[in-house]
């Protein structure tokens, strides 16, 4: 499977949505800049995600764009793409927990009250 925009993630693979998040981040590390520009720039409108997985979408393209100097796609700075209320990794409810991935996560993440802390982008 190869995933080459990240809109494809909803439009086609929104049941097996964090597969398809790595393949697309597996793809978009492996690409040059000017398909890195290409595999961000369409909005994931079509599909059967959830809010909390479009907003992961856009969090990912703010912040691979900011990490690779790419101009932020306009889709992802939409308010829609901010959740109403904080959600953290794994759904967890441990206090110290949720305040170390507030501290953590991403300016891009944070600002749309998504906390999955620092490493919320890397592949091991």
């Amino acid at each position: 499977m190869k995933i080459n925009e990240i809109s494809q993630i909803a439009a086609e693979y929104g049941n097996d949505f964090i597969f398809a998040f790595c393949t697309f981040l597996d793809e978009f590390y492996a690409a040059d800049g000017e398909e890195k520009i290409v595999m961000l720039i369409d909005e994931p409108s079509k599909g059967n995600l959830n809010k909390t997985q479009y907003c992961m979408l856009a969090c990912a393209a703010h912040k691979l764009s900011n990490d690779y100097k790419l101009n932020i796609p306009q889709w992802a700075m939409k308010k829609k793409y901010t959740m109403p209320y904080p959600i953290y990794a794994f759904d967890t409810k441990n206090i110290e927990y949720q305040e170390f991935l507030r501290n953590t996560s991403p300016m891009e993440y944070s600002s749309r009250n998504v906390f999955y802390g620092g490493n919320v982008l890397q592949r091991v």
